[in-house]
């Protein structure tokens, strides 16, 4: 029965072979259906004749069988897997338009209501009013995201795709411009002055997008007008930033109070609940948005509530915090390194003094943070301290510059005042710390404008005298 099947595909896909027909003929007989039969040796013709007329080994009769049903079946492999990509395109396309039209908790409401009473005519049904949540949309003149520098189509892919799912919702921006990140080892480095890949704009045709590319190497023009974008762009890096020291404070909260802050003054406590060293406007102005935001079950960035989502947002093509991982600290033992990371991109990158085999490798968190450790900016821990875990061991800094780069401590981490007093800015109590060895890259990433939050509470410990392992 396979062998028909297949035979039947193969001739009304060549109707002209009449070896097919030959074929599906013998196949027909040998099945009782001599009338099907009959047709198929009409149309396979001389072919019939010169077969049942001589003395073909069946063998050789078997072998072209095998080999028409083995094209058949190729045939048949590449329609399925041709189906199947169209089905996986539709279903992304589905997908960005999900939500769209989906009912709201008060729609489902009525449908159960609906299903329970009996039978109504169309015209009943069609009179009930039903409601519905009505989304205005809004368009900002210009948002900004970041990728790998050169050709990566699977992240290009993604802006676009983000910016025509935030067509679909009526919230893209007139422009969406694309900054380069240079990518070292396996980390992308963060910079305050990323170059613009390229940008995305609507045109008059619906579903088009106007990309236009300002990478010489990667489309060999010359790059266009780039001061609106360049300056624009310095003040996204500083906000996102701002945002996730903001988004990184509200998770280790969570993590370890089991709730969420209620009111920023919680992470902005004096010593020892200062979770954040201090806040900013834009962190005071987005605090309620990133609090929702951190609280979402996996924090989508693809979903139709992301994409209408918070115009709080709308600097950040996807209509989301850039940033979706907290932060965390890497110190690289073998090249007196520590970086802030969020996920495989690294924020900052400075050259730090440690002590060799001293230095413990592991993974801690941030459990005190405090200015002035030993009562002065110009102690031997320097004007920042941050203990690891229940240990003896602190990133701090040094009244000993020229100790960094080297391996002189009793194991802490040492740091220039300039570097550790922006660390202790941008890192919120509880950040994970992992020490380890040949894991960062040896080139330094340092802004030109330090992160520097506004800070009110008192964040100095007069009760203790630290003892760390200098």
């Amino acid at each position: 029965m396979k062998n028909l099947l297949y035979l039947k595909r193969y001739v009304k896909m060549h109707p002209n072979n009449r070896m097919g027909w030959y074929l599906l003929g013998k196949e027909y007989e040998a099945d009782g259906q001599m009338g099907k039969a009959n047709y198929c040796y009409n149309k396979a013709g001389d072919v019939y004749e010169a077969f049942e007329h001589s003395k073909v080994p069946a063998d050789i009769l078997k072998d072209y069988e095998a080999k028409l049903m083995e094209m058949a079946e190729k045939r048949d492999h590449k329609i399925r897997r041709w189906r199947r990509s169209l089905f996986a395109l539709l279903l992304l396309f589905l997908i960005m338009l999900r939500s769209v039209d989906a009912p709201h908790a008060t729609d489902d409401t009525l449908a159960d209501q609906l299903a329970s009473q009996p039978t109504k005519s169309p015209t009943q049904v069609a009179s009930q009013k039903q409601p519905k949540e009505t989304f205005k949309g809004y368009s900002v003149p210009l948002s900004f995201t970041a990728e790998a520098s050169g050709i990566h189509s699977n992240a290009s892919l993604l802006a676009v795709s983000k910016y025509m799912q935030q067509q679909l919702f009526q919230t893209a921006p007139q422009v969406a411009s694309v900054l380069g990140m240079e990518k070292q080892d396996d980390w992308l480095i963060w910079k305050d002055n990323m170059p613009v890949l390229y940008t995305m704009a609507a045109t008059k045709q619906p579903g088009q997008i106007d990309l236009q590319s300002y990478d010489p190497e990667a489309c060999k023009c010359k790059p266009g007008e780039l001061e609106r974008y360049t300056n624009e762009s310095a003040a996204w890096v500083q906000q996102q930033e701002q945002w996730i020291v903001m988004q990184t404070a509200i998770t280790n909260y969570i993590t370890a109070k089991g709730n969420l802050p209620a009111q920023i003054n919680q992470l902005d406590a004096p010593f020892p609940g200062n979770w954040l060293a201090g806040s900013s406007d834009t962190m005071n102005s987005t605090f309620t948005a990133l609090k929702k935001w951190q609280s979402r079950p996996g924090q989508s960035t693809g979903d139709s509530e992301s994409t209408r989502g918070d115009k709080a947002f709308s600097s950040t093509l996807g209509n989301h915090p850039y940033f979706t991982k907290p932060l965390e600290v890497i110190v690289d033992r073998e090249k007196h390194r520590l970086a802030i990371v969020s996920g495989s991109i690294i924020l900052r990158n400075y050259e730090v003094g440690l002590g060799g085999s001293k230095t413990p490798e592991g993974t801690f968190r941030v459990s005190i943070k405090v200015i002035n450790p030993n009562s002065k900016s110009k102690g031997e821990f320097g004007s920042r301290g941050m203990q690891l875990s229940d240990t003896n061991y602190a990133i701090h800094g040094t009244n000993d510059p020229d100790s960094v780069g080297k391996d002189e401590s009793l194991g802490c981490v040492r740091m220039d005042q300039a570097d550790v007093e922006e660390l202790f800015d941008m890192i919120p109590l509880g950040t994970k710390v992992t020490i380890d060895s040949n894991v960062l890259p040896g080139d330094p990433a340092i802004p030109t404008v330090r992160f520097k939050t506004n800070r009110t509470q008192d964040q100095t410990d007069p009760s203790r005298h630290y003892h760390w392992l200098n």
